[in-house]
Order: structure tokens, then C-alpha cells, then sequence
């Protein structure tokens, strides 16, 4: 039985991931940082969560937050569940209340949250360790029967957009001991470009008594979406977060961001594609994805002169990660259109229809909406380089 182990920070969580996933190992892979500890076992063609530290009861949460069920009605189900000593998911499929695919569908996004967390982990040490025995049922947690794809890059595009939001939030939010407290009644929750079911759970609780991992551990929503919702509220004069009066220095959540393979910048044979995304961990993951796709991948921050010229030299398609809610995005497709021939594909977090009509009378010739469904952005982009282009300045 062969064992690895070492320094996470070191090794990097994106690099341990891919190497595993992608090198038809069999095995558990156990990341600890301090007494927390999450296990994950790769499978031939699959890979699952055999132990993590989510809270107690994170399936009712994501049911109740997603309008299945009420408040009340989970807190019923769970005197139920007490009695009858059934897991809450078998419980709601027998009494019809979640059909089983339903049911699937929000154990996996228990899963994806717990792997997500993996990356703001710093100070943490890994194990790995080759067999294809399970571990003793004792050790395995509520999610270990729910199995993902072994092929984890839709996991590592989303988890690395995070790290890059994480960056900007903890311009504002530096140490989740601080203590937000609102200021300002808000005209309109749909005002706030925010999800407004996750404004309307978490605004109540920033009266200025609890700080944010108070808050974090009463929302029914994952720690990321509630400090995404307070950095919000922050910025928009909402919020206003005060020191709790620790002289302890700040809490740190980033963690260090690996070489991905392959970003060496090596040809590819499918043809050269120019990535532009402010967000930097974002822009390396998916380039790299795209590179193990069999392109050449070119990455530029914005949208400048030298994305221009590179475009009317040597690039054959553009992927555009921007907003969609500014008139200065609009701009930036309308001359990518006017100045080239070059088509290109619109990544964009607004899922609006009138967002999406925009980029595309824009020129775009496709929009997709993160998070990215990656396999479908390499579909779109094969069809892009196999048809002729359209005339400069056509739609």
C-alpha cells in the first residue's frame, strides 16, 4: 500500500486534484488542517466525499433555501427523522416531497461546497494513500454514496472564480471577526445585482451584534455566498464593518495559487485562442483546461492594444470574460467585431436575457453564463474554428 503526503500549501490543492484525477489512481486523498480534516476517494471513473466538516444538517438548509421546504417543515422532518432514524434525503423522497434526481442534484452541491473549501484552506497537510478497499463505515460521512464525475475541471473553474472573488472580498473584509451592521435600508433587494433570497437571509443578521462567522454559522447559505452577499452590501453603503476589537491579526483565506500544467504556453493543434478575464486564477484554470483541450492558449487581463493587434495577427478565436452590465462592455464587443474578422464567445455572470441579447447583437457568437460549463465552452469553440467567419462589421 503506497503513501504520499506533504505540505498542501506547497503542492497546491488545484495541482493534487488533477494529478489524481487525471492519473487513474485509486485511492483517498485526506486534507487536515488542524482537528478538521476531509477525505476523498477516487474511483475508476468517479470520485466521492467520504468524510467532511459541513455543519449538521446542510441538505435541509439547501432545500429550505431553495424553496422546498419551510423552515418549519424541516424542523418537522427532523423531529421525524429522530423517530424513525431515517437520513433526511430518504425521508423527503418517501413522502414525495423531492423526487430522487432532485434530490441527487442537491447532495452533489453538498459535495462541490465541501471541495470548494479545499482551496481557502492554508496551513494544511495532505495524505494519499493507494487501495482500492473503502474505508471502515464508521469513517464515512452522510455524503459518502453520493459520486461525481472523475474528470473535476468543472469544480476547478468554478473553485478558482472564487479565489479570484475572495480576493476582492477580502479587500473589504479582511477578518471575518469584524462586525457588519446595516446603515442603510436598501430602495430595492433586485437593485443590488446580488442573489435576493441571500440578501433578505443575511442582512437581518448583521445588526451589529454578531460578527461574520457568527453570521456564516446561523445563515442556512455556504461561508463563500454569505461573505460574496456582505461584500456586496459593503460596497453599495448598505453595510458598514466594524473591528470587534481583536488584537489578533486578520485571518487569512486565500491560498496560494500553483503553476497549472501546461501553462508553459505550447503550441496546440486545434488553434490559438485568446483568453481575456480580469480575474487572474479564473483566466489560469481555464487556460489550462483549454490547453489540455489541444489549443493554444494566449491570456491578456483586458481588453487593450495588444489584445487588438494579437487578434488581427495570429489568434483564431476570443473567449470574453466580462460582465454584460455596462454600456463599456457592450463597447469592447462592438469593437472586437468592427476591427476583425475573429469570432468569439462571451463569458458572462449575468444570466439575464436582456444581457444576453446585447452581447450577441453586440457580435458575440455565443454567451455562456458561469458558472462555465466548460465542456460545452470547448464545443463551442471547435464549431467556431470549423466555420468560416463572417465578414468583418456583420452581426
Amino acid at each position: 500500500m503506497r503513501r504520499v503526503g506533504g505540505d498542501l500549501d506547497v503542492f497546491g490543492i488545484s495541482n493534487l486534484l488533477q494529478m489524481l484525477s487525471g492519473g487513474q489512481v485509486h485511492g483517498i486523498v485526506t486534507v487536515s488542517k488542524g482537528p478538521q480534516k476531509k477525505s476523498i476517494q477516487f474511483l475508476p471513473g468517479a470520485i466521492r466525499l467520504v468524510s467532511g466538516v459541513r455543519r449538521t444538517n446542510p441538505l435541509g438548509e439547501i432545500l429550505v433555501r431553495g424553496g422546498t421546504l419551510t423552515p418549519e417543515q424541516l424542523a418537522d422532518l427532523l423531529e421525524r427523522q429522530k423517530k424513525t432514524g431515517q437520513r433526511l434525503g430518504d425521508l423527503v423522497v418517501d413522502l414525495g416531497i423531492l423526487r430522487k434526481e432532485s434530490l441527487e442534484a442537491a447532495l452533489r452541491e453538498q459535495v462541490a461546497e465541501e471541495i470548494y473549501e479545499l482551496f481557502t484552506w492554508t496551513d494544511a497537510t495532505f495524505e494519499f494513500t493507494e487501495t482500492l478497499e473503502d474505508p471502515p463505515a464508521s469513517e464515512q460521512g452522510p455524503l459518502a454514496g453520493v459520486l461525481l464525475d472523475s474528470n473535476i475541471m468543472s469544480l476547478m473553474i468554478e473553485a478558482a472564480r472564487r479565489m479570484d472573488e475572495l480576493e476582492k472580498i477580502r479587500s473589504v473584509i479582511p477578518d471575518e471577526r469584524l462586525i457588519p451592521k446595516q446603515v442603510e435600508l436598501p430602495v430595492s433587494f433586485d437593485d443590488l445585482g446580488l442573489d435576493p433570497k441571500a440578501v433578505e437571509e443575511v442582512l437581518p443578521l448583521a445588526d451589529g451584534s454578531r460578527s461574520i462567522v457568527r453570521i456564516i454559522d446561523e445563515s442556512l447559505y455556504p461561508r463563500f455566498t454569505v461573505l460574496r452577499t456582505l461584500y456586496g452590501l459593503s460596497e453599495r453603503g448598505i453595510l458598514k464593518i466594524r473591528d470587534q476589537g481583536v488584537a489578533e491579526g486578520p485571518v487569512t483565506v486565500i491560498g496560494r495559487r500553483s503553476q497549472a500544467p501546461g501553462a508553459d504556453g505550447r503550441a496546440g493543434g486545434r488553434g490559438k485562442v485568446l483568453v481575456v478575464s480580469e480575474l487572474a486564477t479564473f483566466r489560469a484554470a481555464l487556460s489550462w483546461f483549454l490547453r489540455n483541450e489541444g489549443y493554444s492558449v494566449v491570456e491578456g487581463k483586458g481588453w487593450d492594444s495588444w489584445a487588438e493587434s494579437l487578434c488581427q495577427e495570429c489568434v483564431s478565436a476570443v473567449v470574453l470574460d466580462i460582465s454584460m452590465e455596462s454600456d463599456d462592455s457592450l463597447a469592447v464587443c462592438e469593437r472586437l467585431r468592427s476591427l476583425t474578422k475573429i469570432p468569439f464567445i462571451v463569458l458572462s455572470s449575468n444570466a439575464s436575457k436582456k444581457a444576453m441579447a446585447n452581447a450577441m447583437r453586440s457580435g458575440a457568437r455565443h454567451v455562456l453564463v458561469k458558472p462555465l460549463n466548460e465542456r460545452l465552452l470547448s464545443e463551442r469553440l471547435g464549431e467556431l474554428l470549423a466555420a468560416p467567419a463572417p465578414a468583418a462589421g456583420n452581426d
